[in-house]
This record gives structure tokens, C-alpha cells and sequence, in this order.
């Protein structure tokens, strides 16, 4: 949920290099660094809604606490891992 998470910053805490650790993730995941890191954030956004978190605050705001850094990165994120837009995910919930 560190919106200044990146790969480099990752491989240093692992005593790694980004290449090996991007690699990694690639293969053991079959998908890039990004995507990875988005689907926890979208896990946690995802438990937030759940908890009626957005009956206190926005969805963007919900969004930046969960580590993302802007709207279109967290709708296109969302929608990527969901198939459905934030909006849609909570009616869809109802």
C-alpha cells in the first residue's frame, strides 16, 4: 500500500537487483511488477468497500490510502483485476 513502492526500491530491500526480482515476478506470477503490486491495492480496496468504507469517504480517497496515486492508474487498475469499474463493483455488491 506504499504509493512509492517501486522495483528498485523492492530488489534493494530484498539485496536483490530489479531485473531479478522483475523476472521473478514475471514467472512466478505471469504477470509485470505493476500489475502485481496493484492487485494487493485493489485486494485492500476491495476490503475497505466490503467494511462500508465508502459510506465515510470517497473512493478516491479510499484509492490514495490503499497506495495509489491517482485516479485513472486506480480506475484502470480496478477494472483490470475486477472486470468492472469501482462504481460498478459496489452496485453490483449492493
Amino acid at each position: 500500500e506504499d504509493p512509492e513502492l517501486s522495483l528498485t526500491q523492492l530488489a534493494k530491500q530484498l539485496e536483490s537487483n530489479p531485473s531479478h526480482v522483475s523476472k521473478m515476478v514475471n514467472q512466478g506470477f505471469g504477470i509485470n511488477f505493476n500489475d502485481f503490486v496493484n492487485q494487493f491495492r485493489i485486494a485492500a480496496v476491495k476490503e475497505m468497500l466490503n467494511n462500508g468504507e465508502h459510506k465515510k469517504q470517497t473512493l478516491l480517497g479510499i484509492a490514495f490510502e490503499c497506495g495509489f496515486n491517482s485516479k485513472a492508474t486506480f480506475n484502470r487498475a480496478f477494472k483490470k483485476v475486477t472486470g468492472l469499474s469501482p462504481k460498478d463493483w459496489l452496485q453490483k455488491k449492493g
